[in-house]
């Protein structure tokens, strides 16, 4: 099994529709798909999206399993809810899943540096799932800036991304950054844009697969 990791420059910049695109858009080539929210804070809503576009028959625990009530970072809010965090619930996840499929696709928590506990952060999952890194960064202004702050941890955890998903958070036509960002970052820091992701007001699971097959280079994920 081939685990790829959705990480985000920062919350809210489109990781879970990213995530669940790629994962239909891999289901529709007929590929054996699971997904994977291994921390969740204030919902489920995410992993309960990822499973749609997997069409996933796993239970929700086994999706998610390390859930906390409060939508704060993992470490305030399993202090607050008075609950040890158990990263051993997503090793055993891991080994379920790898008897399984062909493709895991697991998306982050918050920006890579959110701290699950004091001294391990969400770009630490990414070495102890043994997966390969995608970053996902807004489009515009700020992707810069977000995005070689977040391979320079990336890197300092020895983990090169395979490339980034710039996604539409607005739309109408691309602003000058939209237009910009991706062949300057990719320039700078030698990663490669896949492609920018469109706008999606609101999005069924089908629809994510088919947006991801037609913006995001899908070769150069799975080469």
């Amino acid at each position: 099994m081939r685990a790829l990791f959705v990480a985000g420059t920062d919350t809210a910049v489109g990781k879970t529709i990213v995530a669940g695109a790629l994962a239909s858009a891999l289901k529709m080539k007929g590929l054996k798909v699971g997904v994977m929210k291994p921390i969740a804070c204030g919902s489920r809503e995410d992993a309960q999206f990822l499973m749609a576009c997997a069409e996933a028959d796993d239970s929700i625990e086994l999706v998610n399993p390390v859930f906390l009530s409060r939508p704060l970072s993992p470490n305030l809010a399993a202090a607050m809810e008075k609950k040890k965090i158990n990263l051993k619930l997503i090793t055993k996840a891991l080994r379920i899943f790898r008897k399984k499929y062909d493709y895991l696709i697991v998306e982050g928590c918050g920006g890579l540096l959110v701290p699950v506990t004091d001294n391990f952060f969400v770009v630490d999952l990414i070495p102890m799932m043994k997966a390969e890194t995608i970053l996902v960064s807004r489009s515009g202004l700020g992707a810069i800036n977000h995005s070689l702050l977040s391979i320079e941890a990336l890197r300092g955890r020895r983990s090169e991304p395979l490339g980034i998903i710039f996604n539409r958070l607005a739309g109408g036509l691309l602003s000058i950054p939209e237009k910009t960002n991706p062949e300057v970052i990719s320039r700078i820091s030698k990663v490669p844009s896949l492609g920018i992701f469109p706008f999606m007001k609101t999005c069924a699971a089908h629809c994510a697969g088919k947006a991801f097959l037609k913006h995001i280079d899908l070769k150069k994920v799975l080469c």
